[in-house]
């Protein structure tokens, strides 16, 4: 899966010389965290949430009110954006930008393409599609199977297995424990009766450790 399989395509963007206020209006109307700034077509940074609260004075500021908003209503986009953010392309795999994101500690990336901004993708792009890839919109029970080996063999017969019982893999998740050098598999199949299926399990040697 592709990032440009899951951006928000088109995003609302500002430009480096729009008010603080204006872009605090634009998010909270269009309920949104994160506008990507744009000047003549090229992307020049990113302003979040968190950028507009923290450019308003602190507390402890000697200012008076009536100071703090003349500053406030003057400040401009530029004095407060993150100049040029880490971007993905719409071709970037969706776990690379997932290890990306985890690398640079960001939730969002812009999505630029030949140079042009073509979309956005955020923390909330990132779940929905985490839910549907983990099967979490289908009911269906959960069942990890821990201590398995690296050979390909034990992975066959877990889906044959499920075959049998003519059952549905919703998801399939394999975890190396390297601690204890070997491997735990979480499943997630369509039923809600995985009482025969663990059993079938359990009769083939598997160390069957959770069900839900």
């Amino acid at each position: 899966m592709r990032i440009g399989d899951i951006m928000t395509k088109n995003p609302l963007t500002v430009d480096s010389e729009t008010l603080v206020v204006d872009a605090q209006k634009i998010m909270r109307e269009k309920n949104i965290r994160r506008l990507p700034v744009v000047d003549k077509g090229k992307l020049v940074g990113i302003i979040t949430n968190h950028d507009l609260l923290a450019a308003a004075p602190s507390p402890a500021t000697s200012l008076s009110v009536y100071e703090m908003n003349y500053l406030l209503a003057k400040m401009k986009v530029k004095e407060v954006m993150k100049k040029n953010p880490v971007t993905v392309s719409p071709e970037t795999p969706f776990e690379e930008a997932l290890r990306l994101g985890q690398e640079k500690k960001i939730g969002s990336f812009p999505v630029v393409e030949n140079g042009k901004l073509v979309g956005i993708t955020t923390e909330s792009d990132i779940v929905r599609i985490l839910t549907r890839v983990l099967g979490l919109n289908e009911e269906g029970s959960r069942i990890t199977i821990e201590g398995l080996g690296e050979k390909l063999g034990d992975l066959g017969k877990i889906i044959s297995i499920v075959d049998e019982r003519k059952t549905i893999i919703l998801s399939m998740m394999s975890m190396p424990r390297p601690e204890k050098n070997d491997w735990m598999i979480v499943l997630r199949v369509k039923t809600k009766n995985p009482g025969p299926m663990v059993l079938d399990f359990k009769r083939a040697g598997f160390n069957v450790t959770y069900v839900a």
